[in-house]
């Protein structure tokens, strides 16, 4: 069983591993923020990162070049879930600063300069060096940290 601080950091790991501090922060403001507003969410954090279709990295694995769906219901998604979890414990510091930093953005105690204007209406972010999506205008950027760029609803 996962818990909320578990699927928070893996969601964190998954999402922004290489990513700067901020960078790892931003994503879990943003799974905050998605459980806050119920946004594609049950208003529970598992609920908002193993909402379908919610993160890609639930149910889409990287083979070669290409993306290739491995996960096609929630009992396929926890049991992804649940075998990431053991791998990225395997990285020992870099586990353990994600689960710090998502832990410090769950308890309000992170700031930075990008971080700090995520304001509760910024739901959505995406690597726009890989894809298009048409939600991803420019009046609604709210900040770009490392290769995410983050938008208000």
């Amino acid at each position: 069983m996962i818990t909320d601080a578990e699927a928070l950091a893996l969601c964190c790991f998954e999402e922004a591993n290489l990513e700067p501090d901020e960078g790892v922060a931003a994503v879990a403001r943003v799974v905050l923020n998605r459980t806050q507003r119920c946004y594609q969410s049950d208003g529970t954090i598992q609920g908002t990162i193993f909402h379908p279709g919610a993160f890609s990295w639930t149910q889409y694995e990287r083979v070669g070049e290409r993306y290739t769906k491995v996960a096609f219901n929630g009992v396929e998604v926890a049991g992804r879930a649940t075998r990431l979890l053991a791998q990225a414990r395997a990285y020992n510091a870099r586990w353990g600063r994600r689960l710090d930093i998502s832990g410090r953005v769950e308890a309000g105690r992170f700031s930075g300069p990008r971080f700090d204007r995520l304001t509760p209406d910024v739901v959505l972010y995406d690597n726009l060096d890989l894809t298009q999506p048409d939600w991803a205008i420019p009046p609604k950027l709210a900040v770009k940290i490392g290769r995410h760029s983050f938008f208000h609803a």
